[in-house]
């Protein structure tokens, strides 16, 4: 059986690493449009200001790809689907290419806001980042045009690791965001806030709430700022823009597959027609993009299973998850982590939260009917293995869960009172000692109710 994977991103990839994995002797092939062999769009940033290479960013070398007998063509566009005939059309060869199961990981590529002027004078000052190439580009119009100032339109989880290094490029830099705090997908207003001071402190300007409307030109057409709509400008020289993703359906659309936003895929990956396949950000199902690694991951695992005739699995969507280190600060966003925000918040819903400032520290924990449904974990690392290994789940022991993240329930002994570290912003730990209950009785009469 000849398997041809369209796309050598982290779905593609890990879509033929499983079904390797599966089975040893079906012919795997992945035909990628990119000229690189897959590699860590993350630290893409890193090469604009020359802290890595192009070779430090591929995930897997040759041998990796002859050790596991999978074939790899890149630079190679599939411009036509033969569906009947179970053939593809390569731009340029003559020749169609025969298979039996067909998967298409085609990603997706930057979205650009409704902006004047921004497609326009894509390559000319306004650039998005979502491959080497671009990168390459980026480094190459700062070192030729002078750059002295730069504006990200867009403060998410990219757009902040790329503002970063264009200001260690010494570039006077500015992240512009609509929304009213930065990471909107992955945190709240209060833990958005400490971020944004910890950027500033960086010597980042950052603009919220700022809905970018023009990328001002001067009279001979180069760039020289935005404007936003509240009618302020700011100046630069570069205007970088990371506003999401669109995933990549054209292909899909030439074969007359079910599209909506994304190629429409069942439970099995499967696509409207029989035995292609369809995987990662060009997907979407029951109506939902996902778009983030921890998606692509989950179903490059069911979609190798099914390729194989093993549909013993269901992709039933993925948990929002993320972790990483952002401007260097670790950070965990999973599940629903602001349900006032998705009007959530009602009976059974109970919020652990705390904030250290000083530590740049930030704890959440939401639970619904005692069940983990998400969590904010930023500069904070010890909790992370217990909510990864407790979501979804139901909290049979609350004193487990309060030992990993190390907020507490202090109870008086004297009249009963509860002092709840995640409820009150200063940890009962850090309570002056001559601190009195409501009942007048001493701190040393308290007594850790989580830990007896």
């Amino acid at each position: 059986m000849r398997i041809i994977i369209v796309g050598n991103g982290i779905a593609g990839i890990f879509t033929a690493k499983n079904l390797r994995s599966l089975n040893k002797e079906v012919e795997i092939i992945i035909y990628a449009q990119e000229k690189y062999s897959y590699y860590s769009r993350i630290k893409l940033p890193e090469l604009i200001n020359e802290k890595l290479n192009i070779d430090d960013l591929i995930v897997f070398k040759d041998d990796w790809y002859k050790t596991n007998n999978i074939k790899t063509y890149l630079n190679k566009k599939i411009e036509k689907i033969d569906k009947e005939n179970k053939k593809l059309f390569i731009e340029g060869e003559s020749q169609p290419i025969a298979y039996d199961k067909l998967v298409l990981a085609t990603g997706s590529v930057p979205n650009i806001p409704p902006i004047k002027n921004a497609i326009e004078m894509i390559g000319n000052g306004v650039f998005t980042l979502r491959n080497i190439d671009n990168a390459l580009e980026i480094r190459e119009f700062i070192k030729n045009n002078n750059v002295k100032k730069a504006i990200v339109i867009g403060g998410g989880l990219l757009g902040l690791e790329l503002a970063k290094q264009i200001k260690d490029y010494e570039l006077d830099t500015t992240v512009v965001e609509f929304f009213p705090r930065l990471l909107p997908r992955q945190l709240d207003l209060d833990c958005g806030g400490m971020l944004k001071e910890i950027i500033e402190n960086l010597g980042i300007k950052v603009e919220l709430n700022a809905v970018t409307e023009e990328i001002l030109l001067d009279e001979n057409k180069i760039i020289k700022g935005i404007k936003i709509k509240d009618g302020r400008e700011i100046r630069a020289n570069i205007i970088l823009i990371q506003a999401g993703i669109k995933p990549t359906i054209e292909l899909a659309n030439k074969a007359k597959l079910n599209t909506n936003r994304g190629i429409i895929v069942n439970e099995f990956l499967e696509t409207s027609q029989k035995d292609i396949y369809a995987v990662g950000d060009c997907i979407e199902y029951e109506n939902h993009i996902w778009g983030i690694i921890p998606a692509c991951i989950d179903q490059s695992k069911i979609v190798g299973s099914s390729i194989l005739g093993k549909k013993s699995i269901k992709y039933k969507g993925t948990i929002p998850k993320n972790t990483l280190k952002i401007i260097g600060i670790d950070l965990t966003s999973i599940g629903v982590f602001d349900p006032e925000d998705k009007d959530l918040i009602g009976a059974g819903w109970e919020i652990l939260k705390n904030i250290d400032e000083k530590s740049n520290c930030y704890k959440k924990i939401i639970l619904k009917d005692n069940k983990l449904k998400g969590a904010i974990l930023f500069g904070e690392k010890n909790a992370v293995a217990y909510v990864n290994k407790n979501i979804e789940k139901k909290i049979e022991d609350n004193r487990e869960l309060r030992k990993a993240i190390n907020l507490y329930e202090w109870i008086c002994q004297m009249c009963g009172n509860t002092y709840d570290d995640a409820k009150i912003d200063i940890l009962f730990r850090n309570l002056p000692k001559d601190w009195k209950c409501v009942c007048g009785a001493p701190k040393d009469k308290y007594k850790n109710k989580n830990l007896d």
